[in-house]
């Protein structure tokens, strides 16, 4: 099956040229790829506190749905609000950070 390997390989390489040509793709590849890590960085968080889904939503009284679709679904955009909840129930706190550049 190596072939399968190279040709999947090649059509990434052939899917990032597409991005990398395209300025509105390339911002939403961008977009897309920071909302991927901040919720991959929640979840991180609150399994780093041991905590279920459950659990937290009794520390920070956002319901187990909320907390669900704000981890994996994409389709909604949290509120300041409840970005804010979730993260103090875990101890920390939303700042604001220059990037470089």
């Amino acid at each position: 099956m190596p072939g399968i390997a190279i040709e999947r390989g090649r059509n990434a390489m052939k899917i990032q040229a597409l991005i990398d040509s395209e300025p509105e793709l390339r911002q939403a590849a961008e977009e897309f790829n920071a909302e991927y890590e901040l919720r991959k960085k929640l979840v991180l968080a609150r399994k780093e506190a041991n905590l279920t889904q459950k659990e937290l939503e009794q520390l920070s009284g956002l319901d187990q749905r909320t907390i669900s679709r704000l981890e994996v679904d994409g389709k909604i955009s949290p509120s300041v609000k409840t970005l804010m909840k979730y993260l103090n129930a875990l101890g920390y706190e939303l700042d604001i950070v220059k990037v470089a550049g």
